[in-house]
């Protein structure tokens, strides 16, 4: 045992340095979103209006005062907080993990603003802070000469790296106390209110990515983000104004015709159903059909269009995807932490990612019934025929080939497995090139206990035929999405077993009007050609999902190498082969509706 150490931190160990900063700063903030120095920024404002009593304003605005000497638009950020002395923002800003608020892992970091932000804007950081009435100023840059990130002196103040700021540059909102940081971007020129390339709403980028980054806002706190500047009157203020941003919730209650909360065991899954009827071409906030995590009042990992209809096909909600909403918060425990990385992109529980198909399958099962009888209403718009029992009674004739016989331990089974052969395969109870006699005990040298092995388990065959539910969407009867599914045949749900066809499918219609075409004679040909094409790609459909699952049992294939097989670009290949199905329709449809008639 080690006796008592007298070993103090201070002399005896050596604190770690980081050698190379400019790296670690430009790896961490390629991790970034492109916008989340905006959430970094907005969250420092709102802690540091917590310092100050909590109540109080953050804006999004230009710089006017640089608008007004150089002419540029500046892209910055003010709040109302308690506000920075010049050493005292040396500190906390000139240090990677160092920040004004209290830093633990589940609140500030004292990274994010600096990692973010920084890379995007080498000409520099300005930020001018008042407290207690007077006002201070830094400048964090990136030194092209010397490579590195750090503080620009100012000759003006004896070479200190902070110095005293006019008020001339003090924004209106801020009296006492409070700060602006400037976003300088990468040159005196640079336009550092235009959004980074790909961002949509140049206009309201900043408006659109807070309200869908934040679910709420921490009472007493106004958000406000600046639209129009390019038009540059600002006496102009129906164009050229601040709008309030609220948040995601604020939006979700206001346009909800219900909500509600599911416990799971270990989250709350709230969700919201959408009224039929609301305003979403305004762009200030997504729209329904989208899923995400939530955290401390803000989101994460928001997936919408297909990703976000997919996600809700997972967790139960087929029908009316654009019409719902869910957020998944979870819930930490003693022994269970919650957190965000260090880029605050995504949620990690334990230091693993969040198991959204867990969630999704304890969320089915607890299916609230509001979302169930809204599945129920447009669900019942489809209009489309069972074909399950005509199409079961055919695949019932090739049964043998729908599946891949696997075998499950048995006391009594009258076949043997050998694990000697590869994963899948079996014995059945033969031996050697004779067949009748059954394999001996054998080993090696050195390996005594191989004398005492069975040759293998008793085992019984598992049937793996199992049919998937099927249900057919289209834009004209409401149950499909515009965008979902957009030219793709169909989407499997393995959770669920089941199948979700596009009926507006190219590869359908097309078939569809080529046989409708074919029976102009026949009145209201066109309904029965659209179940019987309808019919016969199901089946194939059903065949290409149902071979796919059946591989499980060879053991050749991994679960994400079968899910490629049932993607929705596989389903899609499944059904381009067309000259056997044409022939069925064109048999199928002799029987329904007579010989075709020969010009």
């Amino acid at each position: 045992m080690i006796a008592n150490s007298s070993v103090t931190r201070s002399r005896d160990i050596l604190p770690m340095e980081v050698a190379d900063m400019t790296f670690l700063v430009n790896r961490l903030g390629e991790d970034c979103a492109p916008l989340q120095y905006v959430r970094e920024l907005t969250q420092n404002a709102i802690e540091a209006l917590g310092h100050l009593g909590g109540a109080g304003e953050v804006l999004w605005d230009v710089s006017w005062s640089y608008y007004d000497l150089a002419g540029v638009f500046k892209l910055s950020c003010i709040d109302t907080g308690i506000g920075m002395t010049g050493p005292e923002m040396v500190q906390y800003i000139n240090k990677l993990s160092s920040s004004v608020h209290q830093q633990s892992a589940g609140g500030n970091f004292g990274v994010g603003a600096k990692i973010a932000a920084a890379p995007i804007n080498p000409h520099g950081l300005v930020y001018m802070s008042w407290k207690n009435g007077v006002g201070h100023m830094i400048h964090l840059w990136f030194d092209p000469a010397e490579k590195i990130y750090g503080l620009k002196r100012w000759p003006q103040n004896n070479g200190e790296f902070w110095t005293r700021v006019s008020d001339d540059l003090k924004p209106t909102e801020i009296k006492d106390h409070g700060t602006v940081v400037v976003l300088h971007g990468r040159s005196d020129e640079h336009n550092t209110m235009d959004p980074p390339a790909g961002t949509p709403m140049k206009s309201r980028w900043i408006l659109r990515y807070l309200n869908t980054r934040y679910f709420r806002f921490p009472e007493g706190v106004t958000v406000k983000a600046r639209e129009g500047w390019e038009k540059q009157d600002r006496s102009d203020t129906r164009h050229n104004f601040l709008r309030d941003v609220d948040g995601q919730g604020v939006w979700l209650d206001k346009n909800c015709q219900s909500k509600g909360s599911v416990e799971l065991a270990d989250a709350h899954a709230h969700w919201w159903i959408l009224k039929e009827e609301i305003d979403t071409d305004s762009g200030h906030f997504a729209p329904g059909g989208h899923v995400a995590a939530l955290y401390q009042n803000e989101l994460y990992e928001l997936v919408f269009g297909r990703g976000g209809t997919a996600r809700l096909m997972n967790f139960g909600v087929i029908f009316g995807t654009d019409r719902v909403v869910l957020y998944v918060e979870p819930a930490p425990t003693g022994d269970r932490s919650v957190t965000a990385n260090t880029a605050r992109t995504h949620l990690v529980i334990d230091g693993k990612a969040l198991d959204w198909a867990a969630w999704a399958a304890a969320f089915r099962e607890k299916l609230p019934q509001e979302i169930i009888d809204l599945q129920e209403q447009i669900g019942s718009q489809s209009g489309e025929k069972d074909y399950r029992k005509a199409i079961h009674e055919r695949l019932k004739q090739i049964r043998d080939l729908l599946k891949f016989s696997r075998f499950r331990p048995a006391k009594d089974g009258p076949a043997t497995t050998d694990p000697t052969l590869e994963a899948g395969a079996r014995s059945t109870g033969g031996g050697g090139e004779g067949g009748g006699e059954k394999k001996r005990k054998g080993g090696v040298a050195g390996d005594i206990y191989s004398l005492f092995a069975e040759s293998g388990e008793a085992a019984d065959a598992v049937d793996a035929f199992d049919e998937p539910e099927v249900k057919w969407v289209t834009i004209e009867n409401g149950t499909r999405v515009p965008q979902d599914l957009e030219d793709r045949a169909a989407r499997f749900l393995p959770a669920q077993n089941q199948l979700v066809i596009n009926g507006d499918f190219r590869v359908f219609t097309d078939m569809v009007e080529r046989w409708a075409q074919a029976y102009p004679h026949v009145p209201g040909a066109s309904a029965t050609v659209r179940e019987v094409v309808h019919e016969w790609f199901q089946q194939q459909l059903m065949e290409a999902v149902m071979s796919a699952r059946a591989l499980r049992s060879t053991g050749k294939w991994s679960f994400e190498e079968l899910e490629r097989l049932w993607s929705e670009e596989a389903l899609t290949s499944a059904v381009l082969p067309r000259w056997h199905i044409d022939q069925s329709v064109k048999r199928s449809l002799g029987q329904r509706l007579g010989t075709l008639k020969v010009a």
